[in-house]
């Protein structure tokens, strides 16, 4: 348990079926969007999109429910608001109208691995809009060009379980993707050759299971990129060789700090205030503050965790960064937090 000073938590509401994935949607702060993950018997999965909407950050009401023959295990909106697309278990992404809110309607589905492949996360490009990240189990990653339905893998693969990613959003990452798996793993890779940049085996101590790279609203040391691990630990990795140049090499860490659990997700503030939420899986979340010593570039300030019991997996900023939002899965607990 943290000794940091908690969050007030403005709510809960419980969902349907366990939640994996949470995001308000970028349209309306007062509505947001779950994806479910049910695992039956006999490896059987099923999952569901369920939006709810608020009352001024309150009151969340259940109000739309659309059933999915597969789990679901990562939402992704476009930046616009006007699609969302979704992962699933059976190796296929969904592309959804998200333009009204309320409603959600399905508008088509690519199978790109096999069904018994679960593709972990997505992820929309900010310099490409119609180009998606996509992770899975088997340990591939690649491209997705939403405009043409193309798949464009990675030459490199991870050994086991490829579980998140991030694009390169700034100079000079912008042809740069980096995926992490449970292999311990990062990779770089070239996204105009697809081959791999380079490997780092030697600074995580196990999974890698987020990754966060600067963007315009965040971070502006362009060469330090954050990761976090099943080994409880974020880390904070500078990819430079000296001056501001890349160096074909794994990066050095430059700063490690237990969480005091897995950190799943590293989501930023929409503000640009530097904050940044940690989803720290079984010991609730975190909000970490950018610094200016680029020396210890990150600090937690608040905790919370309140009613979540089991895995803390998903997390989301409203838009005016007033509010957060986390879920937890096997309790099925949805909570709204003042951060």
């Amino acid at each position: 348990m943290s000794d940091l000073p908690t969050c007030t938590r403005l709510d809960i509401v419980h969902s349907e079926l366990p939640p994996c994935c949470i995001r308000y949607h970028p349209l309306d702060q007062d509505t947001f969007v779950v994806g479910t993950y049910k695992l039956e018997t006999g490896d059987l999965r099923h999952g569901s999109l369920e939006v709810y909407c608020t009352t001024n950050g309150k009151n969340p009401v259940r109000i739309t429910s659309l059933a999915t023959e597969s789990a679901i295990l990562d939402i992704k909106f476009n930046r616009e608001g006007t699609r969302l697309v979704s992962a699933h278990s059976t190796g296929e992404i969904r592309v959804w109208n998200s333009e009204d809110p309320k409603q959600l309607h399905q508008l088509i589905k690519h199978q790109i691995f096999d069904e018994k492949t679960l593709i972990t996360s997505v992820f929309f490009s900010e310099i490409n809009h119609m180009t998606l990240l996509v992770t899975a189990t088997s340990g591939e990653a690649g491209l997705f060009r939403l405009e043409t339905g193309t798949w464009e893998p990675f030459d490199t693969c991870h050994d086991l379980e490829c579980w998140s990613g991030e694009f390169g959003c700034l100079d000079p990452l912008t042809n740069v993707v980096f995926t992490g798996g449970d292999d311990a793993k990062l990779i770089a890779h070239d996204t105009r050759t697809r081959e791999p940049i380079w490997t780092s085996t030697r600074n995580h101590n196990a999974g890698v299971v987020s990754v966060l790279t600067p963007r315009a609203l965040w971070n502006t040391n362009k060469t330090q990129i954050w990761t976090g691990s099943y080994d409880d630990h974020i880390r904070a990795l500078d990819i430079r060789m000296m001056g501001t140049q890349l160096y074909p090499a794994p990066p050095k860490t430059v700063l490690e700090e237990n969480l005091g659990g897995g950190v799943w997700r590293l989501i930023p503030n929409p503000k640009k205030d530097g904050k940044v939420l940690a989803c720290c899986m079984y010991d609730g979340a975190r909000v970490l503050e950018l610094t200016k010593d680029q020396s210890r570039p990150f600090e937690a300030t608040k905790y919370f965790i309140g009613d979540h019991k089991s895995m803390c997996y998903g997390g989301d900023w409203s838009a005016d960064g007033e509010r957060i939002i986390t879920c937890s899965f096997y309790d099925n607990v949805i909570q709204i937090w003042s951060p």
